[in-house]
């Protein structure tokens, strides 16, 4: 499977012998080596696409790709700074097992991109709406994890700025264990200073 990347398209899913989106006509690419598979998600900056790492025997991970919808060069230059910043971050946090590690970061037909480790699971919101209300004891379990990976960034200097149960990922496993969270999108994450 490929999926199309132009980013006012609705993304949909082709064989991998499809060489042009029926949809808008833009050819399917393969970037470097990660094949986009399918639309995970779009927001104000961007789209994000599960993709495999064609040179990985098809490992799975994630393709953030730059495409804002902001109005003005101040706009747009805060909202790249912001993107470059994100890649910055993931790159001084290194390998931590609940924080996405940072595969790639590079510029392509005039798009930004950035890859990182795929994390299977659900987000806390979804959780929470499948769910139901949390108990007080999940609740705990759920601030301690959480403040571990916290502790973490923190003695990077690193301020995340975005902590929301859609930035959580429960990582995919039998029965929840401590340290099966995952705190993703560091987009709005800022360095400390020294003052």
């Amino acid at each position: 499977m490929i999926c199309c990347l132009n980013s006012s398209c609705h993304n949909p899913p082709y064989s991998d012998q499809t060489k042009i989106c029926c949809n808008c006509g833009i050819p399917l690419v393969i970037l470097r080596h990660y094949r986009p598979i399918q639309l995970l998600g779009s927001g104000g900056f961007g789209k994000t696409y599960l993709a495999e790492d064609v040179e990985k025997f098809n490992e799975i991970c994630v393709i953030k790709q730059f495409a804002p919808q902001v109005q003005g060069t101040g706009a747009l230059h805060k909202a790249t700074e912001l993107f470059q910043q994100e890649a910055r971050r993931l790159q001084q946090l290194g390998e931590h097992l609940q924080i996405p590690t940072l595969f790639a970061y590079f510029e392509q037909d005039n798009r930004l991109y950035l890859v990182q480790q795929y994390v299977e699971g659900q987000n806390l919101l979804e959780e929470l709406q499948h769910q139901g209300i949390f108990s007080e004891y999940k609740i705990r379990e759920l601030l301690l994890d959480l403040l571990n990976i916290l502790k973490s960034v923190h003695q990077q200097k690193i301020i995340h700025r975005d902590i929301k149960p859609q930035n959580i990922i429960r990582r995919k496993s039998p029965q929840p264990t401590k340290g099966d969270l995952v705190l993703i999108d560091f987009g709005a994450s800022k360095q400390l200073s020294e003052t």
